[in-house]
Parts: structure tokens; sequence; C-alpha cells
């Protein structure tokens, strides 16, 4: 195979087996993730509005991350909420 079609077919390969990734909501303030809608009508009939039970921040803004499936998996077994 030639360089330029070793390259793309590797390319073509590392498609198939890239990771998912999920969005995990993180409080703006401390980063815990121990963050939730204030009430279940939040972002329906009201305005989206958040708390975190760590440092008591309360507001429309989180802060949204991406990490791979597996990592999260793995993190939900540790003791700490903050990334």
């Amino acid at each position: 195979m030639e360089p330029t079609l070793r390259v793309k077919w590797e390319s073509v390969m590392e498609v198939g087996r890239s990771k998912k990734t999920i969005k995990i909501t993180v409080c703006p303030v401390c980063g815990s993730t121990n963050i939730r809608k204030v009430s279940p009508f939040s972002g329906w009939l009201l305005p989206e509005e958040y708390v975190c039970l760590d440092c008591g921040y309360r507001g429309p803004i989180v802060a949204e991350i991406e990490v791979d499936e597996d990592e999260a998996k793995g993190d939900r077994g540790s003791s700490g909420n903050h990334i």
C-alpha cells in the first residue's frame, strides 16, 4: 500500500473505533457534578434554573463538559464529585 493510502485507510479505521462521549453538567462556581434542576418544570414551563447541592449556587448558567463514556463510568465509583 502507498504511504498516502495507508494514512487514509488508518483514518477511516479510526472513525469506526472512535469513542463515545457524553455531556456532564458541572457547577460553574465549584466544579461539582452534584447539580440539579430546581424544579421538574424548569426549562419547560419556567426558565431553566439549576442548584448545586455542594456549594449552594443557584442560577440559569451551568457548564457542560464532554468526557469519554468509559471515563465517566469509571468515575462513578470514586468518592469525589469534582472534576
